[in-house]
């Protein structure tokens, strides 16, 4: 018996990043407006939280574009690192502080905090949990936390699970029916993440059948 699965080229995606790609909605909306009052200079430091894949990558990009990319500094957790290097960057990103606990960096993130407030740098943070349910050990941080802007992203809504979808499949280069979306934005999970799983999923087994994506292709996959 043939194995029914074809050879396939997996393309790299082109996601696509710039202030004008990004989608707002009631979801995020407080999240896109602290980026826009740090880039005008209203305010130095602020927390964007909210679910993976929701969007807060994409909006420390953004702030990066427009503040200048030599003078920034983006961290993924490695604390140590930022130390060394957060006194020649005017913006700081660090993604992930909810794992400061998991990183032993508490005392880390307390230092780079007051160090930038001090010396009028801006810094974003991003957290995968709401700053209240993130349980510090150290007293210092959580205060300091508490008293920094955050903006909570929201799962989305039914207009931006739509606009979400339509704009992964295109970062993907793929033109989808919009009886396609449609179908997906009813059945799926109301959650970013089920629909970067999900999309992924389809993505993958179109190109093992040699088929366009359709509702057709979905109901295979999923029966």
């Amino acid at each position: 018996m043939k194995n029914s699965k074809q050879l396939y080229f997996d393309m790299p995606d082109k996601t696509a990043l710039g202030i004008e790609d990004y989608i707002i909605t009631e979801s995020n909306s407080f999240a896109f407006d602290l980026i826009s009052r740090m880039i005008r200079g209203e305010i130095n430091q602020g927390v964007i939280s909210g679910p993976s894949f929701s969007g807060k990558t994409h909006l420390s990009k953004i702030l990066i574009k427009n503040i200048g990319s030599n003078e920034s500094l983006y961290i993924d957790r490695d604390y140590k690192k930022i130390i060394e290097k957060v006194g020649s960057s005017n913006l700081i990103v660090i993604e992930n502080i909810d794992k400061v606990l998991e990183d032993k960096s508490e005392e880390d993130l307390f230092h780079i905090i007051n160090f930038t407030k001090e010396n009028d740098k801006k810094l974003l943070m991003t957290s995968c949990k709401s700053i209240s349910n993130i349980e510090f050990k150290l007293e210092d941080l959580k205060s300091r936390l508490n008293a920094i802007l955050e903006a909570k992203i929201m799962q989305p809504d039914d207009e931006l699970m739509k606009l979400v979808l339509i704009k992964i499949f295109n970062d993907k280069q793929l033109l989808i029916n919009p009886n396609v979306i449609n179908f997906l934005k009813s059945r799926l999970e109301r959650s970013y993440k089920s629909i970067n799983d999900f999309i992924e999923k389809i993505d993958k087994f179109s190109l093992e059948k040699g088929k366009k994506i359709t509702i057709a292709l979905i109901n295979d996959l999923i029966k």
